[in-house]
Parts: structure tokens; C-alpha cells; sequence
């Protein structure tokens, strides 16, 4: 990637994590030294929104936000859980205040690993979430970042049949995280 003007995008990272809380500036400056030009920074839940928001006007241009809620919620009285509807319904206003501001809608998806979706009722109120997420990034004219594990075809699948029932424009769904990933922000060794 030696050549001028050729650059990375990661198309999904979590910047908002705790991990990054001490030195995001040194990771984001060691992304600019290897040549990364942007970073997308994506959510799981609404508690992250304003962070992501907050980073994206601080790193005005580098750092560009995607609000969506996860199939999977980790909250901090309890263990890792499947979705409901109640998260998005949280999500849901925070999503349309920041909307002019948006990259896209995500990450949101399907994640039926039986830990966190064991029964068809769990599974069954992730599509719908999954649908109204759709819907709304159909309704913004925003892509999606979509998350997968454990429910490729089931993905893939739901978002086919989402996007024929557009009757405007076509819509383009965009899978990032498993197909267009140059890089991954992350961090390596121990500070």
C-alpha cells in the first residue's frame, strides 16, 4: 500500500469501547501513520450513542458514526443477552436525533449462537428488530453495518426479502464487517 493517496478504511470498529478510554488518541494517530483514512466507528446498544456521536464531531471526518442496536446487549447488571424490541424502542429517538449525521445504521443483524438466542421466540424478536432497523435505514436512505454469527442464511435471507419489498429506488444493503474489512483498530500488548 506504498502508493500516494491509497488508504484504508475500517468499516467496523468499536471505538467506543472502555478499551480505548485511556488512549484512543495514541490508536487513532498510529491508524493515521499506517494509512488507514477513516475509521467506522459502529454501536451495540444505545448506551454508546452519544460517545460514538462525541468522537465523530472530535474527529470530525475520521471517525464516522453508525447508531444501530446489536442482536447481542451486554448490560452492566447482568450477563450478555439476546435483543428485544424494548432496546430498540430506547434506540429508536436517539437514532432519528443524530439521523443528517449518520455513515449508516448498525451494527445490527442476526446472532442466533444458542447462548444468546436458544429459543425460536429470541430469534424470532431479533428479525423483527433486524426488520425495523431495515425499515429505517430503507426510510433514512442509509446502508446498513450488518453483524452475523450463527445465522448467515438467515441473514442474508431477511435482508433479500427486505430490500424487494423497497418500492423506490433499489436499496443496497452493505454486509461490511465479513466482506470489505481492510483493517481492524484494535489493540496489541499491554500499556
Amino acid at each position: 500500500m506504498g502508493a500516494a493517496g491509497v488508504g484504508l478504511v475500517d468499516c467496523h470498529c468499536h471505538l467506543s469501547a472502555p478499551d480505548f478510554d485511556h488512549d484512543l488518541d495514541d490508536v487513532l494517530e498510529e491508524a493515521k501513520k499506517v494509512n488507514v483514512m477513516a475509521l467506522v466507528a459502529v454501536a451495540e446498544h444505545s448506551r454508546e450513542f452519544e460517545k460514538i456521536m462525541q468522537l465523530s464531531e472530535r474527529y470530525n471526518g475520521f471517525v464516522l458514526p453508525c447508531l444501530g442496536v446489536h442482536p447481542v446487549q451486554e448490560l452492566p447488571s447482568e450477563d450478555q443477552r439476546s435483543v428485544t424490541l424494548k432496546d430498540l424502542e430506547v434506540a429508536l429517538p436517539i437514532i432519528e436525533r443524530y439521523k443528517d449525521r449518520l455513515l449508516a445504521i448498525g451494527e445490527v443483524g442476526l446472532d442466533f449462537t444458542p447462548r444468546f438466542a436458544g429459543t425460536d421466540e429470541q430469534k424470532e424478536e431479533q428479525r423483527q428488530v433486524l426488520i425495523k432497523q431495515v425499515q429505517l435505514a430503507k426510510r433514512l436512505n442509509l446502508p446498513l453495518n450488518v453483524h452475523s454469527r450463527s445465522a448467515g442464511r438467515p441473514t442474508v435471507s431477511l435482508l433479500r426479502e427486505q430490500a424487494e419489498t423497497c418500492k423506490t429506488v433499489a436499496f443496497n444493503f452493505y454486509m461490511l464487517r465479513n466482506r470489505f474489512t481492510c483493517t481492524r483498530t484494535s489493540k496489541t500488548g499491554a500499556k
